[in-house]
């Protein structure tokens, strides 16, 4: 108890501390006129005053008035030798000034120039615009004939990945935000927008690095976001969108889309109805893609998915192919501005998804000197439905920002995977529905020139998960009634979290602060019940631990101070963290495993990155953190999580220690398209428990976890190459490396394994708008598993390539083609599977597509692939859908 009170007493006394710093604001005002070189006043430009050269810590700005007048205040924490001036303006060059940090009345010459780096108009067809930290692309130049919906446009911006459900990432990070016309509608759920604006509504495609979406942030708050902006056209009437409809036989296949959208100035509405079951599955439709506020995403309680639905997902050839579902989606956003700063949204979607998938996998585990096999045949279906309501207002001004989003969803998963595994026939059924309401509340304002960021966080979750197999399994292990025919598990939880944060920075002479203080707690309730029963309904009598009700009460602080410090192009950022964790965990069922835990651990991290120029940066980081189990990891009740995974978590708390290095090198040149990245990241982990897992000649699992301390140790390298050449040829070209090494116990042997894994994508696109187009995706894929004296290496090559024929202004065909070709050193045989599609465009104007494909020409039946983790190697082959004609079209409203 003593102990409890000196880390509460350190606790307040670190608190008080942060929480009393000021600051004393001192002010400097630079007066001056902006002329052009026959002394015609310059309207418009804008000012940035900075304590360095590179702006990297910016310090106040203003734009200049019709008659060239500018006033730019500056409030200093502690005063500063000297300050730089940037000037920038559309028509003029950018200008630099380096003056001393007194108040002064200042003339400044512009000097027109046409090819300035950080301000260039590349005027012959404008494709791309660079001012500043903001690069546009210009939606004609960079459109081609077979493109529709603006996503396909965005696809071409050298940098751009985007994922099957629909993320963007610009430079291998997330954006924050997609605005329409400067406008975020969709708060992240923004691939109804992308995947339904068709290409020839947008103007130009706006790339916002460095963003900051709250105005107060602006000039004051530094950001590594990105964020993209769509210009509808101004001669786009205010309603518009598009349509699609497909239909298919011999296997009847139908698809039918539409999205209207309605944008004026304040207010705007986009909708969308889809439905097919053609291969593409629209549970992820409307469903957010963005982060949102990291300080409140670290607040937020984690999803607890404590059994295991039935698989549907697939592999990486298109889901047409294989992927049998019933998809229906159908959302609508809308938008109104009170004013120029108040904005009020609504959002609503409703998926529905049910998907089958039919496989047969042959996965080998390797322990001392035997193996066994699993060979499993699996039909798996999985119905999915998702209901999202979520209301946002928000106050956007220089001084206040105010973000206020409530949330609310449910979803509800059936599903049922049938198996004939090693020559036994199991069934698995399952259930789960989940409930959560959440209010999510981000307030910032200004003290002086500098910003205190505030957020708040309330959630509520209630989840329900039922699962049941046939025949019985685990029959030894589960307390069991005469000859049982079906074992049930049930698990339920309730949870509930509230926590926010604070944050404020501010200078202390040419260091740069953020002091952050984050406050949380939570209570959460599981309980659980395993047993078996007969179809008479007999039922086992479940005790501890096959019956569990467990709860968990969990208060944490964490309490942060950032510095950062510009030497040079040097740029050094230290951040040390304190954190205080107090856990009251109780069985309710066994009273002895009750236990309550108080930590404090110390977390520091530490960056240093290098600006060579504008192209070249180059940055080393480092951090330590520890962390305890979570609610997930803490229950004390076995569960059985799938029909062939029995286990339990340890009885007492996990504590794992972490510390990781990444050395990032990144080469950016805009005008040429090129860009290249190279990452390097090390981490070494090390837990208080070791997992134990074994399995019986019918493929049946176990797992426990047992008091011994356990280290884990991975290297990963990835580099990433994008170039475009003579404006119609696209490269990327990505090679990653990994290696991890740990140990574990199977079958009661303690195992030290080893995985390596060799990957290279390669990625081209040749489109000059002539007579052909090529596209071509390769991956190779080479693993090697080593555990105890074995080695085990597969092998997986991919080729996809797409050709498509211009036979005149309005048609095309469009042939394609993915190979695979994949082997294992546990099988001699070699897996070859190719399968190819064509396809023919007709466009008759520029608002109508129609088409005609025919997919899997030569009825290709199955495709393979495999992996290798840990002691194990698998491989799996997947039924394909048969020879499919299909005809359609999509209309531009």
């Amino acid at each position: 108890m003593l102990h409890k009170t000196k880390i509460l007493k350190n606790l307040i006394l670190i608190l008080t501390v942060f929480g009393t710093i000021v600051t004393n604001a001192q002010q400097i005002e630079i007066k001056g006129v902006l002329q052009d070189s026959l002394q015609q006043p310059v309207a418009f430009a804008t000012i940035i005053a900075s304590s360095d050269i590179d702006e990297n810590n910016v310090l106040g700005y203003t734009t200049s008035a019709d008659n060239g007048v500018f006033l730019l205040k500056i409030k200093q924490a502690s005063p500063l030798d000297s300050l730089w001036i940037t000037i920038r303006h559309l028509e003029h060059a950018r200008r630099q000034l380096h003056l001393k940090a007194v108040s002064q009345n200042i003339t400044v010459i512009l000097e027109k120039q046409e090819n300035q780096l950080k301000e260039v108009q590349l005027k012959a067809k404008r494709t791309i615009e660079v001012k500043g930290d903001t690069i546009t692309y210009n939606v004609e130049g960079l459109k081609k004939e077979k493109d529709y919906t603006i996503e396909e446009v965005i696809a071409r911006i050298p940098g751009v990945e985007i994922s099957d459900s629909g993320q963007i990432k610009y430079k291998d990070k997330a954006i924050s935000h997609l605005y329409l016309n400067g406008v975020d509608l969709l708060e992240g759920r923004y691939n109804i927008a992308t995947r339904g604006i068709p290409a020839d509504a947008v103007e130009d495609i706006d790339i916002m690095k460095k963003h900051n979406h709250a105005r107060i942030d602006k000039g004051r708050s530094e950001s590594d976001d990105v964020a993209f902006n769509l210009k509808i056209k101004k001669d786009r009437s205010l309603v518009f969108g598009s349509t699609k409809a497909d239909a298919g036989v011999p296997f009847l296949t139908g698809l039918a889309e539409g999205s209207p959208i309605y944008i004026e100035d304040n207010f705007q509405d986009i909708a969308s109805v889809k439905i097919n079951n053609i291969g593409k599955s629209l549970a992820s439709n409307g469903t957010n893609l963005t982060q949102g506020n990291a300080d409140l995403s670290t607040l937020e309680l984690p999803d607890v998915d404590i059994l295991t639905e039935p698989n549907t997902n697939g592999t990486s050839i298109s889901d047409s192919y294989w992927l049998d579902n019933e998809s229906f989606s159908i959302t609508n956003d809308a938008l109104i501005k009170s004013s120029d700063q108040v904005i009020f949204k609504a959002g609503t979607t409703y998926n529905k998804a049910d998907n089958q998938i039919d496989r047969f996998s042959n996965a080998t585990y390797f322990f001392d000197n035997d193996s066994t096999q699993v060979n499993r045949q699996t039909r798996n279906k999985l119905q999915e439905e998702l209901f999202y309501l979520g209301l946002v207002q928000e106050i956007n001004k220089d001084r206040l920002y105010l973000n206020n989003k409530i949330k609310l969803s449910t979803e509800r998963t059936d599903g049922l995977s049938s198996n004939i595994q090693n020559g036994e026939t199991i069934d698995y059924s399952y259930d789960r529905s989940t409930t959560r309401l959440s209010d999510l509340l981000e307030f910032k304002t200004t003290i002086g020139e500098q910003v205190l960021n505030n957020g708040f966080l309330i959630e509520f979750s209630e989840s329900k998960e039922t699962s049941f197999t046939t025949p019985a399994v685990f029959t030894d292990q589960i307390p069991s009634v005469i000859n049982p025919d079906v074992t049930t598990q049930n698990i339920k939880t309730k949870r509930f979290n509230i926590g926010g944060y604070s944050g404020f920075t501010f200078l202390i002479g040419k260091t740069k602060w953020e002091a952050k203080q984050r406050l949380q707690w939570s209570s959460e309730n599981l309980q659980s019940d395993l047993f078996q029963q007969s179809t008479t309904n007999d039922r086992s009598q479940s005790s501890f631990p096959f019956a569990s009700d467990f709860e968990l009460n969990q208060l944490e602080s964490s309490t942060s101070l950032k510095s950062s410090y510009q030497i040079g192009k040097f740029k050094l950022r230290v951040t040390p963290q304190i954190s205080y964790l107090y856990l009251d965990k109780e069985e309710l069922l066994q009273t002895d495993l009750n236990q309550k835990e108080d930590y404090l651990f110390f977390e520091p991290s530490a960056s240093l990155s290098y600006k060579l120029s504008y192209k070249w940066n180059f940055s080393l980081s480092g951090s330590c953190n520890l962390s305890t189990s979570r609610f997930s990891q803490l229950y004390n009740g076995i569960a059985l999580r799938d029909f062939t995974s029995l286990g339990r978590n340890p009885d007492a708390i996990n504590v794992t220690r972490a510390t990781s290095a990444i050395f990032f090198i990144n080469y950016d040149d805009i005008l040429s398209g090129f860009f290249f990245n190279n990452s390097t990241r090390f981490n070494d982990n090390t837990s208080d428990f070791t997992f134990s897992s074994n399995i019986d000649e019918n493929g049946l699992i176990q797992t426990i976890a047992i008091e011994r301390e356990n280290n884990s140790t991975s290297f990963s390298n990835s580099s990433n190459f994008t170039k475009r050449f003579f404006k119609i040829l696209r490269t990327d070209l990505r090679y990653s490396f990994s290696y991890f090494e740990g140990e574990q116990f199977f079958n009661g042997n303690a195992q030290e394994f080893k995985n390596t894994n060799h990957s290279i994508n390669l990625e081209l696109g040749l489109d000059n708008n002539t007579w052909y187009g090529i596209t071509y995706n390769g991956g190779f894929n080479y693993g090697i598993s080593k555990v105890t004296n074995l080695r085990n290496t597969n092998l997986f090559l991919k080729h996809k390539l797409e050709l498509d024929f211009y036979t005149s202004s309005k048609s095309r065909l469009n042939v394609g083609l993915e190979s695979v070709s994949s082997t294992t050193s546990t099988n001699d045989v070699t897996n070859n599977n190719t399968l190819t599609n064509i396809s023919y465009y007709y466009k008759p104007n520029k608002k109508l597509f129609l088409r005609v494909s025919m997919n899997n020409i030569f009825n290709e039946d199955f495709f393979t692939t495999v992996q290798n983790s840990s002691n194990f190697i698998s491989q799996s082959q997947f039924s394909l859908r048969p020879r499919q004609f299909t005809i359609g079209l999509n209309y531009s409203l």
